[in-house]
């Protein structure tokens, strides 16, 4: 199973799961690691109006893209179901903006 270098999943373990048939398919975990304790998270967001994830990461992480990274930073809920009012973790300044050259010159 190919995974890409910017995939969220680059790196991770691949391992085999068998499906009802018998039949092993190459999967990879939903999550790499369970979320940081919110309220000991040094950044955080109030969600509020119409905010989605997508939005806050082109607005934090300057990149909508990135909206996987603020999941993974919080408790597992459906990326749509996040509401006005509601605190969520920002990943570390260190991860933000992050840039990796694979072009060599």
């Amino acid at each position: 199973m190919p995974v890409t270098p910017t995939s969220r999943y680059y790196g991770a373990t691949v391992f085999d799961a068998t499906d009802t048939q018998g039949t092993p398919h190459p999967t990879i975990a939903m999550r790499l690691v369970p979320p940081p304790d919110i309220a000991s998270s040094a950044y955080q967001h109030v969600v509020s109006g119409m905010e989605t994830l997508e939005y806050i990461a082109w607005r934090y992480l300057h990149t909508s893209a990135g909206w996987w990274r603020i999941a993974d930073a919080n408790p597992l809920i459906f990326p749509l179901d996040w509401r006005p009012g509601m605190s969520l973790a920002l990943p570390p300044v260190s991860e933000r903006g992050r840039i990796e050259r694979t072009r060599r010159f």
